[in-house]
């Protein structure tokens, strides 16, 4: 069959646009200014056979079966592609992310060890978050550990690893393997949100039209309900909102959106997003609604006229970037956002302890309490981002000046508002850990360790009639303090005789850190659901509660039984490796999710297989 002749011109060929085929210009050229051409048609080569075609109605222009087998010139061209999808999904020809080193929909379905790709996997085209150009993995990975960091910071953790005698020639070379993880992988891939989240994420330009935001929020709106009661029973220990005043503003925004700001809206977002996640949705659906938020507080003045939705929506993004992948990358980011927070509560005078009587002036009185609240869930977020980065807290030091429930009347003493009572003791063990030049003694550990317990057990006691997360994450509060603040005086070599009390401490605390974290990954009947969420934001917590428990079986004198008071016996050596195991597991589901999950999967795995030879 001829080829068609083109008959339009070059440049409304290219542009797929229509023709007038004007000579010598056509009429959109001749408007545009540009030069009109006429491409010239080739020479019909098959003339010959094209009337022999005409003439002779038996002759045709197709080729016969015969004549197409026997054409030694026309070659079959077949399309050679690489396959870009994972082999699993390929196979099921199902949509894939391609994200390395696990896609998406191989790791929400528990299939991380099947996803595999068959091409050649490239360098990033262009650099992460935090790669500068001609970085390599070692300078990346070397850099990282070389950051100031207190003893607060699980890398003492490793340092007491290689100083360990009696192992031999141990396969413990965590520099090597953390480099040969990320020369694997890419660490950008760490972050579900961007490193630079909440500051000038690319993925938040489209949403800086009002229109567009308009039509993210509509297409949730039937939605929007559950995402707020799966907030709010997921996050209720953040007591950031008066729910029910919360909940009415929601309901007047949807009758009338053009009455709220965008303050209002940023933080509204915000909560959507961190409801999506609860729900269960995919990461992609709960990232819009983060950029969107970003996109929204990005256009209001929180830099310098900071409001107390700024501060909550900035708040709840740092929430957003520890339940995603709350790992060694995201943590560190956190850190940095979380002084900003702190500085713009100051600002606004959020630590000041004044509040009316509630008869005299019951608006302010409940207007007092909230922001006060808001201070209380600054100050823990940054109690928790200083304690597991090992960086020092940006809190002032007259912050505490008052304490936080003197003030506070007419309001149940709930764990809520017990927790605040420690903060000033908290920061002044922060300050001793990560900031002081001078080491801790042995005779201050001692005396934390017995004012931080007295208010743990009335914490605790207070949590009793509270919800499972509520109790759960106020006993992880107070066991990760502990373990930190023994961690020094309990990786003694001779620490079960020499500093007895940090010994025990530090192994029921990171004992009691396991436990919780099987029974919140595990995902139980009776525990509410997407309750693992709640748990991601400790996953280095865990992860440096189960080495320090390693640490203590590689030592074959170490005395495992006794009990710690009267009311926390430690198991038998037997129970902890059962335990441990567990653990592993865990770790080996999410080693999938990103780099740094997958080198302290690695890591944790080669210091337990030490473990049965030492304890043999």
């Amino acid at each position: 069959m001829p080829a068609r002749e083109i008959q339009t011109c070059t440049r409304c060929k290219d542009s797929k646009r229509r023709c007038d085929k004007r000579k010598p210009s056509c009429t959109r050229c001749h408007r545009a200014g540009q030069t009109c051409i006429y491409p010239e048609n080739a020479p019909k080569e098959n003339s010959i056979e094209h009337q022999t075609g005409l003439l002779s109605p038996s002759s045709s222009s197709h080729p016969s079966p015969l004549e197409t087998e026997s054409a030694p010139g026309r070659l079959v061209k077949k399309r050679d592609r690489a396959t870009l999808s994972c082999t699993r999904c390929h196979r099921l020809k199902v949509k894939c992310d391609k994200r390395q080193p696990c896609c998406s929909r191989c790791a929400r379905l528990g299939h991380g060890r099947d996803c595999m790709y068959t091409h050649k996997i490239e360098p990033p085209t262009s650099a992460g978050p935090f790669v500068v150009d001609g970085d390599d993995a070692e300078t990346i990975v070397s850099l990282w550990f070389l950051r100031k960091r207190g003893s607060s910071h699980w890398k003492i953790l490793l340092t007491r690893l290689e100083s360990l005698s009696g192992l031999g020639d141990p396969p413990f070379q965590w520099l090597s393997i953390s480099v040969r993880a990320h020369m694997q992988g890419d660490c950008s891939k760490d972050l579900a949100l961007p490193g630079n989240f909440p500051f000038g994420s690319t993925e938040s330009i489209p949403f800086r039209s009002p229109p567009e935001v308009q039509r993210l929020i509509e297409s949730h709106r039937h939605m929007a309900s559950s995402y707020l009661e799966s907030y709010f029973a997921l996050y209720a220990c953040t007591q950031l909102f008066d729910n029910s005043k919360f909940q009415e503003e929601v309901h007047q925004f949807w009758h009338t959106p053009e009455k709220f700001d965008l303050s209002w809206l940023a933080q509204y977002l915000a909560v959507l997003g961190l409801g999506a996640s609860a729900t269960g949705v995919e990461d992609k659906v709960a990232a819009e609604l983060f950029f969107a938020s970003e996109a929204c507080l990005a256009q209001t003045p929180y830099m310098y006229r900071s409001t107390v939705a700024n501060i909550r929506t900035l708040f709840l993004h740092v929430q957003a970037k520890q339940v995603c992948y709350a790992t060694c990358w995201a943590l560190d980011a956190s850190w940095n956002v979380v002084g900003l927070i702190v500085r713009l509560s100051i600002m606004m005078g959020l630590h000041r302890s004044w509040i009316p009587e509630p008869d005299e002036m019951p608006s302010i009185f409940e207007e007092r309490v909230q922001r006060k609240r808001l201070w209380n869930a600054v100050v823990k977020m940054d109690i928790q981002t200083s304690l597991v980065t090992g960086q020092a807290s940006p809190l002032p030091a007259d912050a505490f000046l008052a304490n936080a429930l003197d003030n506070i009347q007419g309001l149940p003493h709930n764990s809520c508002d017990l927790i605040p009572a420690s903060y000033p003791l908290i920061y002044e063990i922060l300050t001793r850990l990560n900031t002081s030049m001078e080491m801790i003694s042995y005779e201050e550990v001692m005396h934390y360790d017995t004012e931080v317990r007295r208010i743990m057990r009335l914490a605790i006691a207070a949590a009793e009639n509270e919800s499972y997360v509520m109790r759960t994450t106020t006993d992880i509060f107070f066991r990760r303090v502990l373990m930190v603040l023994h961690r020094y005086y309990a990786l003694d070599p001779d620490a079960p005789n020499i500093y007895p009390t940090s010994y025990w401490s530090s192994l029921e605390c990171c004992l009691a850190l396991i436990v919780h974290q099987r029974a919140m990954m595990a995902q139980c009947g009776a525990l509410p659901g997407n309750v693992h969420l709640v748990a991601r934001p400790f996953m280095l917590d865990f992860f440096a509660a189960a080495l320090t428990t390693c640490i203590h079986l590689l030592s074959v004198d170490a005395p495992l039984s006794t009990t710690v008071g009267s009311a926390n016996p430690i198991p038998p050596r037997r129970t902890i490796v059962e335990t441990l195991e567990s653990c592993l597991e865990i770790f080996a589901r999410e080693s999938s999710h990103s780099v740094c999950f997958g080198t302290g999967y690695r890591l944790m795995s080669v210091v337990f297989g030490l473990v049965p030879k030492c304890t043999a």
